[in-house]
């Protein structure tokens, strides 16, 4: 299954797909922090699903614990965690925001060599992964949801369906943390440094490196997996 391969989508089922994944990332701009999120907005609770499991993948691969893993909206979550590693701390906050346009890169990659099965089926098995630490009812929920369409559309889409469903998913994930790290900033710009409890705060603390550089690392990362996947998606 994973070996699967089909012909690659005209431009237009492309273009469409990247289209909607930068219209969302248009939205979460424009949309003011204190009014009501748009339905088109919560689409990138991927990213966050992402950006979460990567924290929680790492924390495990360099030998800590994950007690919980917690979806609390569209661009908003955390990740309790532990561990004894000076090292394996900077790289699990560091994972967040390098996750989700790296695994859309990873997915671009293989949507190019038309696995579009290989993705979906990967994205459940992370799904199921980030399923393992939800202790609350809307963690599970958005999870249960998520995976529900991608089971969908391996399941009982049609061919040109699932292939949609796939490059949406892959801009996605290469678009989400722009407005991630676009919030870094902003947040900074209207209060200051100082009390600071995000990933670019916690690495600056547990680093040489002042959170603008970590800030503006992720910001060139994201930029370098979208260069990337451009001429990997587009036929």
């Amino acid at each position: 299954m994973l070996n699967e391969t089909v012909p690659a989508p005209g431009w237009e089922v492309v273009a469409v797909t990247a289209l909607f994944a930068f219209a969302v990332s248009l939205t979460s701009v424009v949309t003011p922090p204190s009014g009501r999120r748009s339905l088109l907005r919560n689409a990138n609770v991927l990213g966050t699903l992402f950006h979460e499991g990567g924290h929680a993948l790492v924390i495990l691969l360099t030998g800590g614990d994950v007690s919980r893993v917690a979806i609390t909206g569209a661009g908003d979550g955390f990740t309790e965690w532990k561990h004894t590693s000076g090292l394996g701390k900077v790289l699990a906050s560091a994972a967040g925001y390098a996750m989700p346009p790296l695994a859309g890169l990873g997915a671009a990659v293989l949507l190019h060599q038309g696995r579009v099965t290989a993705v979906l089926v990967l994205t459940l098995a992370a799904l199921v992964f980030i399923l393992l630490f939800a202790r609350d009812l809307l963690t599970v929920v958005v999870i249960v949801v998520v995976g529900a369409v991608v089971y969908s559309a391996l399941r009982y889409a049609p061919g040109w369906l699932r292939t949609g469903i796939a490059y949406t998913e892959a801009w996605l994930l290469l678009t989400s943390e722009l407005d991630g790290v676009r919030i870094l900033v902003v947040n900074r710009l209207r209060s200051g440094f100082a009390g600071r409890q995000d990933d670019a705060a916690a690495l600056a603390n547990r680093t040489a490196l002042p959170s603008p550089l970590w800030i503006g690392g992720w910001f060139l990362l994201n930029g370098w997996a979208i260069w990337h996947a451009v001429p990997l998606l587009f036929p």
